[in-house]
């Protein structure tokens, strides 16, 4: 019988293939937006983590709110609290995260690698594909140095060449050897490349290091103890906490309001995402809505031209269910070749999404359509036909009871009463998708217009990755130095810059700093600003303004009197209503024990505008200036000011950087306008996605007006003829179609836009310089969904003002 069933829906959508290829078109697009969707969701905040046991593994993060500080890491002595008092937690690891350069067969790279206890693969629950992974033989000072290649990393570098296992390699000016490959997984709080047993750090086994309280530069992650509850663990950890700072005041600083929580590991790691992803999630699953309702309306006008089957077909015996159990063949057989297109749609979108999902979290490798996500659209394809072949139950009641009743013309009432309401709750859904499209759209706009501080026609930065290296420091410089003279020998080149960060980037380091005569209130955190260095020319070719005082200058020399240069944000936060030129300030905090930067006071001779270092969209950090010659250097690279294409000067600019340092990777070439481009690169994605399902919702809802008027126009023909035989002219008949598409489209607007107003309030975080109630964008969307549906009426309206009365009389 089901063989029966399906054999009649074939022959039966065979013979209306205009039918059958707008619902396959209508339902692929939208079963295939909802899959590509789901996929990107699965992977990154549903999917079981590879760890053995993940879901047993917790994050812990210190915070310091008071100085607007999300994570500031933990020392070693604080995870010695926890890993001594916490028995909630089985076990602990530490690892730090930092960039260093790789030498070995190839170019010289810049990696990110992963200082660590020999605990971490353990505690991790990752196991090696090839040779072995850390363990805790390898911690302390007397052991050799040993790298564990990420999966990712050995296909990507050595192409999975199973040799490397043995190989000794530089990582900065150290041998390291490679003893095993880990197994995929993601890592927090970025990727990394390799990971190392501490000892390649002098700084990481030192004794300022295991003991200073305050040196907080290492994350923590633990594995949950038998039996024990995430819960447990978090009032476990509190109390710990309370009891450290109580024992330990001079360490946490109470207007910095230290904190620590405890997060499963799998929800950190999708924690950037989750939003986006259900934002495009819910977007997505409008567009199916939308897509129902048009296959729903296209289903009711195919049944007035079934009446007369179904009615023979009941007359010879079939009951309702009968009936019911062909429709839902048929709407199987769409609903599945629709959810077949739809996978090839997911297949094409992944790769778009899966770059978005990129820039929030590091599972966006394990994104793919496996099994689960095929599934997925299978039972979506399922859902969807027996909502179409149950739900709108009036189709058979309308179309045969009715008609077998002599109820023809309340049935044709209740089921225009039907495909109407289905029109207006496209049009609804369409406006407010149209709506937050609009909102992000404007986002972008303000965006635009945001002063970065930075003037920034062809300007070009490059990083040139150093090894920190406090006894050839000099060294260093000098070869900064003549990488600039060499660069700005290129012909159209006007100014060349060396700094420790380029403009418009967040250098991440960041040190408690005091001036001279001010003193910190008792419920005051104390001052923080970036820590940077800069040439002499280096404003110049950046484009940042001199607000007050003078740049550096030659004379600024090592050895010399101390000077900095303050950025606005922070002379103002030190010297309040004061000029802040002449005085001093310095660094401060028991930081300073455990890196290579002096507190000596300094003499502020200049201020520079504040640049947009955290993104287009976010505050302006307060930044002090060294003299790039009177510093350590930890890093820098060139600032290049050009006369024309900034872009097309980067291979030439390379070979003499190369020239020069020939062992140093170059990273991070880009333009000034290309940074700021790049910050603000999630949203223009997250703009274009939700625009693209609101033009396909657009496109759908106005299929739908079109397709309800001209079925009324056909089912109309007869009255029209009449109407027109009696003086009507086509102006009267057009004008009266289109007043019938018109009280739909209102009635759309209206609930589209009370549903906006609701629904954007959950975007309102994605919003810049826009308020998720914005009238304009408002106005623009009803202008746009009404020219939409202007037109979407207008074609049916020229079809009735044609009708040939005699003909239609003929007809009658």
């Amino acid at each position: 019988m089901l063989l029966s069933d399906f054999r009649y829906a074939f022959r039966a959508l065979r013979r209306v293939p205009g039918f059958t290829l707008a619902v396959i078109l209508t339902l692929g697009l939208g079963i295939g937006a909802n899959t590509a969707i789901f996929s990107v969701v699965r992977g990154v905040l549903l999917k079981p983590l590879p760890h053995k046991d993940g879901d047993r593994l917790v994050y812990l993060r210190q915070s310091a709110a008071g100085i607007g500080a999300e994570n500031v890491n933990f020392s070693v002595p604080e995870i010695t609290d926890f890993r001594a008092g916490a028995k909630t937690l089985g076990g602990i690891a530490e690892y730090s995260a930092f960039q260093i350069n790789l030498e070995d067969a190839g170019d010289p790279t810049r990696i990110n690698v992963g200082l660590v206890t020999g605990n971490f693969f353990s505690v991790m629950g990752l196991s090696p594909v090839l040779g072995r992974v850390t363990d805790p033989g390898d911690d302390g000072t007397g052991v050799p140095p040993v790298m564990v290649l990420t999966h990712e990393f050995w296909m990507k570098r050595y192409g999975g060449d199973p040799t490397v296992i043995g190989r000794k390699v530089r990582l900065g000016d150290k041998p390291v050897t490679i003893i095993g490959v880990v197994q995929r997984a993601p890592y927090f709080p970025g990727r990394m490349d390799a990971i190392l047993n501490m000892v390649i750090s002098e700084h990481h086994t030192s004794a300022l290091m295991k003991q200073g309280r305050t040196h907080r530069m290492t994350e923590m992650i633990a594995r949950l103890a038998p039996a024990a509850t995430v819960e447990q663990a978090r009032t476990e950890i509190a109390t710990i906490r309370k009891s450290v700072q109580a024992d330990h005041p001079d360490a946490y600083d109470a207007a910095s309001n230290y904190h620590v929580t405890l997060t499963p590991f799998r929800e950190v790691l999708g924690e950037r995402a989750r939003l986006t992803l259900w934002l495009l999630m819910g977007a997505a699953a409008f567009v199916l809505v939308i897509a129902c309702a048009n296959v729903a309306n296209l289903t009711l006008m195919r049944s007035v031209r079934r009446e007369q089957e179904l009615v023979i077909r009941t007359a010879l015996g079939a009951g309702a269910r009968t009936l019911r159990r062909l429709l839902l063949a048929e709407n199987l057989v769409l609903a599945l070749a629709g959810g077949a297109l739809g996978i090839a749609v997911a297949y094409g979108g992944v790769g778009m999404l899966t770059s978005l999902a990129a820039r929030y979290s590091t599972r966006a490798d394990e994104i793919t359509v496996d099994a689960l996500v095929l599934g997925f659209a299978f039972a979506l394809a399922v859902v969807v036909a027996v909502i179409l072949s149950y739900a709108p139950q009036v189709i058979h009641q309308v179309s045969i009871g009715g008609w077998l009743a002599g109820g023809r013309a309340t049935a044709n009432r209740r089921r225009q009463r039907l495909q109407r309401g289905l029109v207006v709750a496209q049009i609804a859904v369409s406006v407010v998708l149209l709506t937050g499209a609009g909102l992000l759209t404007r986002t972008m706009l303000e965006l635009s217009q945001v002063d970065t501080g930075v003037n920034a026609p062809q300007v070009l930065t490059m990083d040139v990755a150093t090894t920190f290296d406090s006894a050839h420091s000099a060294e260093i410089e000098q070869r900064f130095e003549r990488m600039r003279d060499e660069v700005a020998s290129l012909p159209g080149v006007t100014e060349v810059g060396i700094g420790s960060t380029m403009p418009l980037r967040n250098s991440g380091f960041q040190l408690e700093v005091k001036a001279e005569g001010r003193a910190v209130a008792p419920n005051e955190p104390m001052p923080r600003a970036d820590w940077r260095t800069a040439s002499p020319d280096y404003f110049r070719a950046a484009g940042i303004p001199l607000l007050k005082g003078r740049a550096f200058s030659a004379t600024d020399r090592a050895g010399g009197a101390r000077v900095v240069i303050l950025n606005k944000t922070l002379a103002d936060r030190l010297f309040p209503n004061a000029d802040p030129l002449g005085r001093h300030v310095a660094w401060t905090g028991d930081v300073l024990k455990f890196i290579p930067v002096s507190g000596d006071w300094r003499t502020v001779v200049g201020v520079v505008g504040d640049t947009k270092d955290d993104g287009v969209d976010g505050g302006s950090r307060p930044v002090m200036f060294q003299p790039f010659v009177q510093e350590m250097v930890f890093g820098g690279g060139l600032v290049i000011r050009t006369k024309s294409d900034a872009l097309a000067l980067t291979p030439a600019a390379e070979r003499r950087v190369r020239s020069v340092a020939p062992q140093a990777p170059i990273e991070n070439v880009l333009t000034v306008s290309q940074i700021r481009d790049e910050s603000v690169a999630p949203r223009r994605l997250n703009a274009v996605l939700i625009a693209s399902f609101g033009a396909l919702a657009v496109v759908i809802a106005a299929v739908g007006i079109a397709g309800v008027l001209a079925f009324s126009v056909s089912a109309r023909t007869n009255e029209i003829g009449i109407r027109m035989a009696l003086g009507a002219d086509r102006a009267r008949v057009l004008w009266m179609v289109l007043m019938e598409g018109g009280v739909l489209l209102a009635g759309g607007l209206v609930l589209g836009v009370v549903g906006s107003l609701l629904a954007t309030r959950l975007i309102q975080s994605f919003l810049f310089g826009v308020a998720a109630h914005d009238p304009l964008t408002l106005a623009s969307v009803a202008v746009i969904m009404s020219g939409v549906g202007i037109i979407a009426c207008w074609i049916p309206a020229l079809r009735a003002a044609r009708i040939d009365p005699a003909l239609a009389m003929k007809a009658q």
